[in-house]
């Protein structure tokens, strides 16, 4: 069994990542974890930082609490594992252990996916692979939801066995498009294509609020701003990772809204593909089904038209649309006379529960010593 720490346990990756780490599935336990303590209140005097934790656990999946028992001010048992916890900061100090572990997560901030960060340095002092749950350009890349490809599909991969070293996995959003391209990829294999095969992407995002959204503006950043009322706009990573996956083909993130709702957010990918007229709806839909029969936390699709909030606790990426309405073949003229195909994929994307779940398993495959599809970082 691979031993796992877990810097940041906010309630949107962390929290979910305690909560369904499965040790005798995933082959790694997270034992330790490193946060800053949840504030105090002096309302509450009796309550510790421990007891903020559970509120943590319990907004990012209600009724965990009755699962979970407060062994001490810095350790709970959660569905039989003790997790232990080291309330400050890694940056500034390192927890007491005993030994190295195999698997680190950075769940921290974006400004921590950086090797010269404090936080990267002293996790790479804790553990043998660290695994960062955003994007950086600098970083090379494990990208759970074209994890299993090889480079017949997508000229840029490294397949290998990971026992070492710094990876980032991509924001949710990079992982909600890939969870696209893994099927437009599919669906290409099925006629003889690859990747290579595409030649442009454009994605337009709603972004789900998170737990750190406000009511009542306190800047004029998206996310600082009041969600009542108010489509915010923001920005996404997801056009960093395209020039790992696919330099040869640029991606535009053309609309991306900050939302007032719950996650999964809603995802429009656009792939102007050289097919020749050979891709079909029915092609499509059966790469999405040959997908989830393998890797079930990447993909899924739906011909009913329900909301957001039925995928809401899904341990799953994306959950693609694949009725008529939804998912569309455009051939206009000038496109066809160029032997190209517009391919419209849209599909809800958990940044939460379903991100976690693809984190997850990219850390399974570490664990369990199988090689994993890896892109090379982008100098500066």
């Amino acid at each position: 069994m691979k031993k796992a720490i877990l810097v940041g346990c906010g309630a949107e990756i962390g929290a979910n990542l305690l909560i369904q780490n499965d040790p005798a599935k995933d082959g790694f336990a997270i034992q330790t974890v490193v946060t800053n303590p949840p504030s105090l209140d002096k309302h509450y005097p009796d309550l510790r930082p421990i007891d903020g934790i559970i509120a943590r656990l319990a907004m990012a999946q209600p009724g965990i609490q009755s699962r979970i028992e407060i062994i001490s001010d810095n350790t709970l048992n959660i569905d039989g594992r003790e997790v232990h916890f080291f309330f400050g900061n890694l940056a500034e100090e390192l927890p007491p252990q005993s030994g190295r572990f195999d698997i680190g997560f950075i769940a921290t901030s974006k400004l921590d996916m950086d090797r010269n960060s404090p936080v990267a340095r002293n996790m790479l002092e804790l553990a043998d692979v660290v695994l960062g749950v955003a994007e950086a350009n600098e970083l090379p890349s494990i990208y759970g939801c074209l994890e299993d490809l090889t480079s017949d599909e997508i000229g840029t991969i490294q397949r290998r066995v990971v026992d070492s070293g710094m990876y980032c996995l991509g924001s949710c959003q990079t992982n909600g498009m890939h969870a696209s391209l893994r099927v437009v990829t599919e669906a290409l294999k099925a006629v003889h294509f690859n990747a290579s095969h595409i030649i442009s992407v454009e994605t337009d995002i709603v972004h789900p609020d998170t737990p750190n959204g406000v009511l009542g503006t306190r800047s004029f950043e998206g996310r600082m701003q009041d969600a009542r009322d108010n489509l915010r706009p923001s920005f996404s990573q997801i056009a960093m990772s395209q020039e790992k996956v696919m330099p040869w083909a640029p991606l535009v993130n053309t609309v991306s809204l900050r939302a007032p709702v719950h996650a999964p957010g809603y995802q429009i990918n656009r792939f102007i593909v050289r097919d020749s007229g050979a891709l079909s709806l029915d092609l499509i839909r059966t790469a999405i089904d040959r997908i989830n029969e393998t890797h079930p936390h990447v993909v899924s699709a739906s011909r009913s038209p329900l909301g957001s909030r039925a995928y809401a606790w899904e341990r799953r990426c994306s959950t693609i649309l694949s009725d008529k309405n939804h998912l569309l073949i455009l051939r206009p003229a000038w496109l066809a006379e160029q032997n190209l195909s517009e391919i419209i994929v849209q599909s809800f994307v958990n940044n939460t529960v379903g991100y976690s779940a693809v984190v997850r398993a990219v850390a399974r495959s570490v664990a369990l010593g199988l090689p994993v599809a890896t892109f090379q970082g982008i100098e500066k």
